[in-house]
């Protein structure tokens, strides 16, 4: 069986689940394999940032001490040239029994688009590290919007991408008028992968994933946009999973 994910409407998931609340799923079977996926979700306000621009810094600074190239800026190991205004970040971490990961939602103001709207890239990283015998088998994140809120631009990676195809995979704004955030990261295993529940416009939401087999540290790092059409309303519904085994 896939992860949870894929056997339930997203959004149904979202509701049954909760705000901020930590779900186990055991016992599946993924190509045969014995699994254990662990979910979470949280309801941000973009508005109320976890973290400061100097405290994600320090986070991602973290990451390629950690990490190495797999770190929130990929190879280039540190923020991108770029002209766009911190607007947020949010983390999560678990100590699952088998492994650890940590999760980043990071959200940059965007030069106002035509109608005058606010907009925002949003920057998503993931990383997950085995204990002694563990194996990661997926790594999911993502987010949906209200409808009423803001809508889904361009996003990337949107397609997949194999390791027996590139070694590595670069996740860049489809912006051209400003530059933006960008970076080139390593893929030793396994590919990359899109939901099919992502959809872009009023609404919408974007979810990719990695999936593989690995017994070391594996990241996943991806972007897209957000117009936002009513920022009282504003409001992202952030969800993870991290399926693993023995």
């Amino acid at each position: 069986m896939e992860a949870i994910f894929q056997h339930m409407d997203r959004r149904s998931f979202l509701g049954a689940l909760g705000t901020g609340v930590l779900a186990v799923s055991a016992g599946c079977a993924t190509n045969g394999l014995n699994t254990r996926t662990v979910t979470e979700n949280a309801r941000i306000d973009p508005a109320d940032s976890d973290l400061s621009e100097s405290e994600f810094r320090e986070f991602a600074a973290t990451t390629h001490e950690r990490y190495g190239p797999g770190g929130v800026w990929g190879k280039q190991g540190s923020e991108p040239a770029h002209e766009l205004s911190f607007s947020g970040a949010w983390t999560k971490r678990f100590d699952h029994d088998t492994a650890t990961s940590e999760h980043l939602l990071a959200a940059y103001e965007l030069p106002s688009i035509e109608d005058g709207n606010s907009a925002s890239q949003v920057w998503l990283w993931s990383a997950t590290e085995p204990k002694e015998e563990g194996t990661v088998r997926k790594i999911e994140t993502g987010f949906s919007l209200p409808e009423d809120a803001g809508a889904l631009g361009i996003y990337d990676p949107a397609q997949d991408i194999a390791a027996e195809d590139a070694s590595e995979y670069t996740v860049e704004s489809g912006r051209l008028d400003v530059p933006t955030l960008r970076a080139t990261m390593p893929l030793d295993g396994g590919r990359i992968g899109v939901n099919p529940d992502t959809q872009v416009g009023d609404g919408g939401a974007y979810y990719p994933y990695w999936e593989g087999d690995r017994q070391t540290a594996q990241t996943l790092a991806a972007t897209t946009e957000i117009r936002w059409e009513d920022m009282d309303q504003a409001e992202i519904e952030w969800d993870l999973a991290v399926s693993l085994s023995p």
